[in-house]
């Protein structure tokens, strides 16, 4: 399958969903939370696990962790750059080219555990980050839903 067709055909599940523009945003924001954290490809559950808790759509949860799954790699370089620059230290990551998955992990769990780690970088600026995504994710996809919702969908087809 091509992915412009697997884009289209989950662009379509979601704008024909019967929920309303708050569920929906909800569900694509808190879908998108693990995709800043390396989770071994289980971000897509985990969104789904987290919208059935907080009570948000799941079918929008899952397509959320799944549009973060693509782009893990800038996600973790802005975790990294976001975290210097907040925490005033230099980072061993400067290009893109240089995320590594098992590096990610590594120092998300030294970040736990000392506060005087790459780790902690990380985590601080995954934090940072996942507040700003949650807000403008939220506030993009509310006003999708609520003013263009027909369009698109006529668009889509």
């Amino acid at each position: 399958m091509k992915i412009t067709r697997i884009i289209k055909y989950n662009l379509l599940r979601l704008f024909r969903l019967k929920s309303g523009p708050h569920q929906v945003a909800s569900g694509v924001t808190i879908g998108f939370i693990p995709s800043w954290f390396p989770t071994f490809g289980l971000g897509p559950i985990l969104s789904v696990g987290m919208a059935r808790f907080l009570k948000a759509n799941t079918v929008s949860a899952l397509v959320g962790g799944v549009l973060g799954t693509f782009i893990w790699p800038l996600l973790f370089f802005l975790n990294y750059k976001v975290g210097s620059l907040l925490l005033d230290r230099n980072t061993k990551v400067d290009e893109l080219d240089e995320v590594e998955y098992i590096d990610a992990i590594e120092h998300t769990y030294t970040g736990i555990v000392s506060s005087h780690s790459s780790g902690f970088i990380f985590l601080t600026g995954a934090m940072c980050n996942i507040v700003i995504s949650s807000i403008a994710i939220y506030i993009m996809v509310y006003i999708m839903f609520k003013t263009y919702r027909v369009r698109i969908l006529n668009r889509i087809r």
